[in-house]
């Protein structure tokens, strides 16, 4: 079968990523023979099943040749029910076990990265903490900081989803979940550096959005007391900040004339051209766009679909995630201190920096000896990479 076959060439593949990255000894290269297995296993569960339905295809045009073949084709499954539940968990066993091979020499590689990952995210957790028990206390709590952390936190949940995809080896999974931490980083930035006015007229864009969708009919089952309540929440947003919350991001439009306002907007209004072609990037990962598919496809040599896990592709969604987490994070602390000035902010704001750039360059380190031709054509411009020492672990 396809699926068979494309599993017989990511175990070679597998092979050669395990041989590239481990001592001879360490017992890794052992698990390719189970890995072949199943693969055969898989394949003769599914030239089983292609027999069956053969003989059974064979059967009726002899019989019934102008039979519905839909009926036909239900006939052939109440009369394999008796056994067929337990073929098809046989298949999905075998078909289960490669991929988690995949998976765990995936996690192997990124094992130091996310050490330094889960350190950032603690340390923000820290600092979320701090600024609402301390530092927001000893002064005016700011609305902006309080949005601003409500983002943060967003940023950390899509992070720690971003890794997981990465770490069970599906990089274009985890880059469209990448694509919702450079928004949320985009947007932190925008409300930092914009008036508190648009941090208020962000929060309350909620109550808009709950009425957009309303009136979409995009939220089922809706009590008549529920409709009246979204309504006149919506009524009494509109009437405090004027009808331009009505549009999409209509909460940022004072900062745009007043004028009509999309994401690409937002994105560009710092200058921020980096974040707004990784989000652009991204999006081929989450529309059903042919320029996705064709992004996202992969196949071996004979032209066989690979739809299970994959030891590469993972640097580009890691690296540039942690840079849009950052994003958020600086946005929250920039906020907190401009609410109450505090020298301890500083040490932590420097102390997330030098977290994130050890977790990149963690992250650059395994994509090295994944891809040691990457790391050569690279090494001009990545002087921190030890070259030498990664290439004496291929």
């Amino acid at each position: 079968s396809a699926g068979a076959a494309g599993r017989e060439h990511t175990v070679a593949q597998n092979r050669h990523t395990s041989a590239m990255r481990t001592s001879a000894g360490d017992g890794r290269s052992a698990e390719a023979d189970p890995a072949v297995k199943m693969a055969d296993l898989e394949r003769a569960l599914l030239r089983k099943l292609s027999q069956r339905i053969a003989g059974s295809i064979t059967s009726y045009s002899r019989r019934t040749p102008n039979a519905d073949p839909r009926e036909k084709a239900r006939d052939f499954l109440e009369n394999l029910d008796w056994h067929l539940p337990e073929d098809l968990a046989e298949l999905g066993s075998a078909a289960r076990a490669f991929p988690e091979l995949v998976s765990d020499s995936v996690a192997e590689l990124l094992d130091e990265s996310l050490d330094f990952v889960s350190a950032y995210l603690s340390i923000c957790g820290h600092v979320l903490a701090s600024a609402g028990s301390r530092w927001l206390q000893q002064g005016r709590p700011r609305r902006k900081a309080e949005v601003l952390a409500g983002l943060l936190q967003r940023a950390m949940t899509a992070t720690n989803e971003t890794f997981a995809l990465l770490e069970r080896g599906f990089p274009d999974g985890a880059e469209a979940r990448m694509r919702t931490v450079v928004e949320l980083g985009v947007i932190a930035t925008f409300i930092e550096r914009s008036s508190t006015e648009i941090a208020k007229r962000f929060e309350a864009s909620h109550h808009v959005e709950m009425w957009r969708r309303k009136e979409d009919d995009h939220i089922r089952g809706l009590t008549a007391e529920t409709i009246q309540i979204i309504d006149k929440q919506y009524q009494r947003v509109i009437q405090r900040h004027g009808v331009s919350m009505a549009r999409p991001y209509g909460w940022a439009s004072p900062a745009f004339d007043n004028r009509r306002v999309t994401y690409a907007d937002i994105s560009r209004a710092y200058g921020n051209v980096v974040s707004s072609s990784r989000f652009s990037n991204a999006s081929h990962r989450v529309h059903a766009s042919h320029s996705g598919s064709m992004k996202s496809a992969a196949a071996d040599s004979v032209g066989v679909c690979l739809h299970g896990p994959r030891p590469v592709g993972f640097y580009m969604p890691a690296y540039e995630c942690m840079d849009s987490l950052h994003q958020s994070a600086t946005a929250f602390l920039r906020a907190v201190r401009s609410s109450r000035r505090n020298v301890e902010l500083v040490y932590w704001t420097e102390l997330l920096h030098y977290t994130m750039k050890e977790a990149q360059l963690q992250i650059t380190h395994a994509q090295a000896v994944i891809d040691p031709e990457w790391a050569r054509r690279s090494i001009a411009n990545l002087p921190e990479l030890d070259i030498d020492g990664i290439f004496l672990k291929i």
